[in-house]
C-alpha cells in the first residue's frame, strides 16, 4: 500500500477499536516513561529564574512491555486473537529483551556521537527490532543478530519510514492545541498505522504477502491475461479463435 493508502485503512481499522487500542498503548507509555527522583529547582542567575529538573528514567527496564504491544497491534492489523495482557507477555524473556534493546541504545549514541543525522538513520534501522523480537521465528537470534536482521529489512525503507513518521506531524501538532484531548484517537490511529507500515516491510522481507493494492492488481492483471489466452471453437468449421471473438476469423460465422 502507499503511505496515503495504509493512514486511510488504519482509520477504517479502528473504527470501533478505540479504547480497545488505547488502553495498552496509554500503560505501555507510561511504563516507558516513568522517572524516579524527580525535582524541580529554582535558581536566579543575572536575575532571571533558571529551573533545572532531574530524575532517572526507568522507562529503559520496561522495553519488554514495547515488545509486548508490538505483539499485541500486530496481532489486531491482521485480526488475530489479542488482550491487554499480551503487553506483558514477554516479561520471561526479560533478560534477552533487555540486552538486545542496551545493545540498540548504544549504538544508536555512538552514532549520534559522530553526528546526529547518522543517529537518526540507526534508529530507524533498528526500527523493526521489537518487531523480531516479538516473533518466535527469530528467539534463537543472538542479541547482535537481532539488530543486523533489522537493518537488512529496513534496508531501502528507512527514507520511506522517515517519511511517513513526519507525515503525522500535523496531527501531534494539532494534538497540543488541544491540549493532548486528540491523543485519544490520535495515539491509536499513529499506532495502528506504524504496526501496518513497519509489519508489511518485514513480511516483504521475509518473502510473504502483505495483501497491498499492489498485489491485488497483479493477481487482477494475471486474471485478465488469463481470460485473453483462453480459446473456443467455431461451431461451424471448427477452427479455434480467441474466447472473446465474435465472429470466426475463417469461416466468419458468428459465433
Amino acid at each position: 500500500m502507499s503511505r496515503a493508502e495504509i493512514k486511510q485503512w488504519a482509520k477504517s481499522k479502528i473504527k470501533g477499536h478505540i479504547w480497545e487500542l488505547l488502553i495498552p498503548i496509554a500503560v505501555t507509555g507510561i511504563l516507558t516513561s516513568l522517572t524516579i527522583g524527580q525535582h524541580v529547582t529554582t535558581s536566579t542567575d543575572g536575575g532571571a529564574a533558571v529551573q533545572v529538573s532531574g530524575g532517572f528514567n526507568l522507562g529503559f527496564f520496561f522495553y519488554f512491555v514495547t515488545v509486548g504491544l508490538t505483539y499485541f497491534m500486530v496481532r489486531f492489523i491482521n485480526d488475530e486473537s489479542h488482550e491487554f495482557k499480551d503487553i506483558f507477555r514477554f516479561a520471561g524473556d526479560y533478560v534477552r529483551i533487555f540486552l538486545v534493546n542496551l545493545l540498540q541504545i548504544i549504538f544508536i549514541v555512538l552514532w549520534t556521537l559522530l553526528l546526529i543525522v547518522p543517529g537518526i538513520i540507526k534508529g530507524i534501522a533498528y526500527a523493526l527490532v521489537p518487531y523480531l523480537l516479538a516473533d518466535d521465528k527469530y528467539k534463537d537470534l543472538s542479541y547482535t543478530a537481532v539488530l543486523k536482521k533489522s537493518e537488512e529489512m529496513m534496508k531501502g525503507h528507512k527514507m520511506d519510514y522517515f517519511v511517513f513518521v513526519l507525515s503525522f506531524f500535523g496531527w501531534f501538532l494539532l494534538s497540543a492545541l488541544t491540549f493532548f484531548i486528540l491523543m485519544i484517537w490520535l495515539a491509536p490511529y499513529f499506532e495502528t498505522a506504524k504496526t501496518k507500515f513497519l509489519n508489511d516491510i518485514k513480511t516483504s522481507a521475509e518473502g510473504g504477502s502483505t495483501g497491498t493494492v499492489a498485489s491485488d492488481n497483479a493477481q487482477e492483471t494475471t486474471a485478465e491475461a488469463n481470460v485473453e489466452t483462453e480459446k473456443k471453437k467455431c461451431p461451424n468449421c471448427g477452427t479455434e479463435v480467441d474466447a472473446n471473438t465474435k465472429f470466426c476469423t475463417n469461416c466468419g460465422k458468428e459465433i
